[in-house]
């Protein structure tokens, strides 16, 4: 153990070998906490008994309906052999409460048996394709429109992409509708392309070194007539399009991914990289760039938290330099992994989450 008042002398010099210290021992009584609860799942207060599902639920909605704990819901889920794609609910489902050697479990009760894939129109150019309409875990809404405007390069290999060099009357500036040539591209006439701009490099707060590069999406472009330089159109733009912007291959179908909250087990400390949100601190409902990823383990559905450290104050009595407690300030569900960076959504937010929180395991 060790004193949370530092010595007056050296009190701020240690603060960075504080910091460590506290979060190392944070990770260790994680890991102690989650095999020492895990025997025993806490409902939610006034949770239901038998709950139907309904149009709009949310897999972490439904889980928070019975469980003080959502991301514990892997411990009470039961699937049901008796019906195709267990993993899936549907509205109209019925899940029942139960127990077994006094721990509840939930009975999953199908409406029907579902095995007519469909398509569901999302925008004039996005298409998602899901198994009927099984529930999500997180607002498909955020996810999907974040996965359409974002893309994650881990290597800087954007010189090799096409680009814009210029509209065909010379313009600089580009929107909807304009033709302009393109450079480096290839393909036959009707291919669909996303225009994309760098929005910058991602940094390792620890060591400085570029984890990954982030592009967004300006628009859309179609090719009219290949060569070098091709002639494409713009049929959508979010943003000016400018020279020198890159085009990569359109995605036509994005697929809405399909997961289970759950606690990521091993331990971990990532940092926030930054956020969709140009706020000083994000709440519920933002989503933020983490720098770790499925090279550390991490996949959609695991939920972490967020640790504010609050840093050294002055004592108001004794004018004496002390460490405020780490708090907790928010909960975070992963929902698209890289190599090295993830992308995930506040679930809750307590006193706001900013760039400097660290993300750990959640207790």
């Amino acid at each position: 153990m060790y004193s949370s008042r530092l010595p007056e002398k050296d009190g701020i010099d240690n603060m960075k070998i504080l910091n460590s210290l506290k979060f190392a021992l944070l990770l260790t009584a994680l890991a102690v906490s989650a095999a020492v609860s895990a025997a025993s799942v806490e409902l939610a207060d006034n949770h239901p008994v038998d709950y139907t599902v309904v149009e709009g639920d949310t897999l972490w909605g439904i889980a928070g309906k019975f469980l003080k704990d959502p991301w514990r819901w892997p411990e009470i889920w039961r699937q049901n052999s008796q019906i195709q794609n267990p993993d899936l609910i549907y509205p109209g489902d019925r899940l029942v409460l139960r127990y077994k050697d006094g721990q509840p479990y939930l009975e999953h009760l199908s409406a029907r048996e579902r095995a007519v894939r469909k398509v569901v129109k999302m925008s004039p150019v996005i298409y998602i394709e899901k198994l009927d309409n099984a529930i999500p875990a997180i607002p498909p809404q955020v996810i999907m429109a974040f996965l359409e405007d974002r893309q994650i390069f881990e290597s800087r290999n954007l010189d090799n992409l096409p680009y814009v060099t210029e509209g065909i009357n010379h313009e600089v500036v580009l929107g909807a509708l304009s033709d302009m040539y393109v450079r480096k591209i290839d393909g036959v006439p009707g291919t669909k392309f996303k225009i994309i701009r760098m929005r910058g490099a991602l940094v390792n707060p620890k060591n400085k070194k570029v984890i990954a590069y982030e592009a967004e999406t300006l628009g859309e472009a179609e090719m009219i007539r290949p060569g070098d330089p091709a002639k494409l159109r713009i049929i959508k733009s979010n943003k000016e399009i400018n020279q020198g912007d890159r085009l990569v291959p359109a995605i036509r179908k994005l697929t809405l991914p399909y997961f289970h909250p759950k606690a990521f087990r091993e331990p971990i400390e990532m940092d926030i990289l930054g956020a969709v949100s140009e706020m000083a601190e994000y709440g519920a409902g933002d989503v933020i760039t983490l720098s770790a990823g499925s090279d550390q383990g991490l996949e959609p559905g695991d939920v972490l938290q967020t640790m504010r450290d609050r840093g050294v104050q002055k004592d108001p009595v004794t004018k004496q330099k002390y460490r405020l407690p780490i708090e907790r300030s928010g909960i975070v569900m992963i929902f698209k992994t890289y190599g090295k960076i993830s992308y995930g959504l506040i679930m809750r937010s307590s006193i706001g989450v900013a760039v400097n929180d660290k993300v750990v395991n959640i207790e």
